[in-house]
Order: structure tokens, then C-alpha cells, then sequence
């Protein structure tokens, strides 16, 4: 089996991240700011790709301020030139996330910024169905103000599932990547600095920008957790309405380490995922059943055996409001935090009539059992409600409560409040 799980990059359809406007389709050209339209990207949450289309849309806010948006349109109208001329699109981000606990045996607070600078050169097939592009992050991560970031605040109570995405890595290049389509896009390739999570078992709201914060609701604790490495990934679309994604990735990577440092010990993380597209291929973010296999190699030197598993995640968007997702996962050795966990959701798109923008409450419950016999049960919910202050100003408070943190006994249950600020331009 671990022959045939050659990549895990590329994937097949568009399953990626709920836009900032609301559960329904992408807006037109028209309804952008440089013109970026809407890509079939393969992957969920953290997506270069996806970034670059859906912050491009044009989204109405609570507060309005013209005279500022006329001010910096003819940025977005060069973007759209440089776009339009050699096939490069840029996008620069700003994000911030506080969280602070009610019950700690450490710290109480943490607050973390994340800046990127990423983007996609099409260099090959430009204006076709096999298009050739580089991408690319550079981006910085950094403590503010608080002696721990976000991503290590659970730990501080006896938590083992990170509460945010936001660390402190300091400036490092996240993402080298090709990716290649062809046979009229349906068959893909990639290969390089890439991410070995965001391609399998995500769904529409597995993103610690946009969507859920804690890691235990985007996609199964069960699979391993590579940082972003040398990787490479096949995937083929059979049908209208099936697909499947295989792919390869260093097993060692750490994100903002040199992956030449790592990719020597040839120790890696396989996997394949199956993919069911039940309705129309515009839907395909959100409309997906994912079944993924995986294997991955001894770790000698972390004393890490050989491991497997297998995970299953389910989506469907109801009359464009309506967005029920279930996640489960098991896993056999110790190479993945959770032995198994199952996770259900809810996002629902609220209509706010008085301005373009739809707003998102969502909210979902995890139980997993850690592979570590020595700890207990774990429960973790979360609810947010993420709306749109201004154009390209999107603020997002949440309520985490944690429910017997599975490395600690001294708090039956902890709770989270955060907020998390995101300007894109």
C-alpha cells in the first residue's frame, strides 16, 4: 500500500476554505478588487491559493469608510495590471489572535501576530485549463506582548490540542512550490516546500485564519503533523464526481527549518484520500466525503514506530446557509497525537441585510482519546462568530471550553476566549 501513496499534495476539486463573504459561490470579477477570480484549489485551510482568490473579493463591512477605499484602489488596480500582464498574482496579510484562560497552572494569556507575503506565478499554460505556477509564502510569526503564543496556551492547563495556529517562529519561507495541471485540469502535480496537513481530511472551515481555531476542528488529530517540508503529490479526477489525492512528505519537517536538514534521514508520512463530490463540481468545497489512509515511517531517532491510520470527514451546504460537517480518525502506533476522535460541527451563514456580506457563526465538539495511555479523554468545543468591521478588515471572537484537559487533573474544564483580527490588502 505505502507504494501506491506516492504524493500528498496535489489534490483533485475544490475543496478549500469558506470565503469571507458567506457559504455561497465566489463572487465574479466584478466583484473583486484586482480581478483575482476563483480557483479550483486542491487543498483546505491554509492555502496559498485560496488566500490570494478569496481575500481578492470585494465584502461590505459593519463601517464603511469610502474616502479610505478610494485611497487604496489604485493598489488593487495595479495588482490586477500585474496580473493581467504576466500572470503574477501578490497578496500581503496582517493577523493578529489573543486568547486568554480562566483557569492556568502557568500563563493565562497569549497573543500572537502572523504576517505573509505570498503569491502565484503562472508561468506555464497561462489562460488555459493546464496552467503552470509557482507559489510562494514568506511570512513572520511573533509573540506580542505575551511570554507564550496562542499555539502554546493549552499546554498551560494540561491541554494537548493547540487552541490556535498563531506560534513565534520569527520570518521564514513557508511555501516554494510548482504545481502543474493537465488533461484539461484533471490530472495535477506539486512538489516542493509545501504543507503536509491542509490536503487531507480538511473541510470547509479548517483554517486557523478564518474558520476554527483549535486544531482538533479542522481535521482529525489521528493523521501525523509534519511542519511544511519537501513534499510532492499526485491526483486525478475519474469522474465528475470522484477523486482521489496521493502524496509524499518529509516526516521530519519543521516549518521555519532548513528542509535540506531533515530530508536525508528519508523518513516519510504517505498518504492517499478518496474523494466523493455528491452534487455540482462549483460546490465542491463544501459538498465532499474524504476517506484517507495513511502511513508513516519509524522515526529512529524520536523512537517513533511505524504507524497507520485512516480518517473520514463528511460536508454538505444546505440552501447556501446551512453547513453540517463530522470528522473521525483512528490511528495505530504513536506517531499521531490521538489514538482516535470524532468531531460534528455547524456553520451557518447569517443573512445581515443591510450590507452585502453575509456573517458566519459556527460552532463544533471534539472527543479524543490520546495515544499516550497516561492521559485521559479529552472534550474540546469551540464557537465563533466571524464578521466583516470594514473592507478587508474581518474580526473574529470565539469561546473555547475544554472539558477534562487529558494531561492534567487539577481542572475538570477550562474555558478560552479569543479574538482574532485579519487585514488583508
Amino acid at each position: 500500500m505505502r507504494r501506491f501513496l506516492i504524493s500528498c499534495l496535489s489534490g483533485v476539486g475544490l475543496s478549500c476554505l469558506i470565503g469571507a463573504a458567506s457559504f455561497s459561490q465566489g463572487s465574479p470579477e466584478t466583484n473583486t478588487l484586482s480581478g483575482y477570480s476563483q480557483t479550483s484549489s486542491l487543498e483546505t485551510g491554509d492555502s496559498v491559493t485560496e488566500d490570494l482568490s478569496i481575500d481578492d473579493e470585494r465584502v461590505d463591512g459593519v463601517l464603511s469608510f469610502p474616502r479610505a477605499e478610494k485611497f487604496f484602489s489604485p493598489w488593487f488596480d495595479w495588482k490586477k495590471r500585474l496580473n493581467d500582464k504576466t500572470g503574477l498574482k501578490l497578496q500581503f496579510s496582517l493577523q493578529s489572535s489573543h486568547q486568554e484562560v480562566n483557569r492556568s497552572l502557568g500563563e493565562t494569556n497569549a497573543a500572537g501576530g502572523r504576517f505573509q507575503l505570498q503569491g502565484s506565478w503562472v508561468l506555464v499554460g497561462r489562460g488555459t485549463k493546464n496552467e503552470g505556477q509557482l507559489t510562494f509564502r514568506l511570512e513572520n510569526r511573533t509573540t506580542l506582548g505575551t511570554p507564550i503564543p496562542p499555539t502554546s496556551l493549552a499546554y498551560q492547563y494540561g491541554g494537548v490540542k493547540p487552541s490556535g495556529g498563531f506560534s513565534d517562529f520569527g520570518t521564514a519561507l513557508t511555501e516554494f512550490a510548482w504545481r502543474q495541471s493537465l488533461f484539461d485540469g484533471k490530472f495535477r502535480f506539486v512538489g516542493g516546500k509545501i504543507s503536509a496537513l491542509s490536503w487531507y481530511n480538511g473541510h470547509a472551515l479548517s483554517s486557523s485564519l478564518r474558520g476554527f481555531q483549535n486544531l482538533a476542528l479542522q481535521s482529525s488529530l489521528t493523521k501525523p503533523s509534519p511542519g511544511r517540508g519537501f513534499g510532492a503529490g499526485v491526483a486525478y479526477e475519474i469522474t465528475p464526481h470522484f477523486g482521489v489525492v496521493a502524496g509524499i512528505h518529509d516526516a521530519n519537517a519543521k516549518t521555519a527549518d532548513n528542509p535540506f536538514d531533515t530530508i536525508g534521514k528519508r523518513e516519510f508520512y504517505h498518504s492517499i484520500e478518496f474523494r466523493y463530490w455528491p452534487t455540482t463540481p462549483d460546490r465542491r468545497r463544501w459538498d465532499v466525503v474524504r476517506l484517507q489512509f495513511w502511513h508513516q515511517d519509524k522515526l529512529k531517532e524520536k523512537g517513533i514506530p511505524a504507524s497507520q491510520g485512516v480518517t473520514f470527514l463528511a460536508s454538505r451546504l444546505f440552501d447556501d446557509k446551512w453547513f453540517p460537517f463530522v470528522i473521525a480518525g483512528y490511528s495505530d502506533g504513536n506517531a499521531s497525537l490521538m489514538k482516535s476522535d470524532m468531531t460534528v460541527g455547524l456553520g451557518i451563514s447569517l443573512n445581515t441585510k443591510h450590507r452585502v456580506s453575509n456573517d458566519a457563526l459556527a460552532f463544533a465538539v471534539n472527543w479524543g482519546q490520546p495515544s499516550n495511555k497516561l492521559l485521559r479523554d479529552q472534550i474540546t468545543s469551540e464557537v465563533f462568530y466571524r464578521f466583516t468591521l470594514a473592507q478587508n478588515v474581518v474580526i473574529t471572537p470565539s469561546i473555547q471550553w475544554v472539558k477534562n484537559p487529558a494531561a492534567s487533573t487539577a481542572f475538570d474544564d477550562v474555558i478560552t476566549a479569543g479574538l482574532r483580527l485579519r487585514l488583508t490588502f
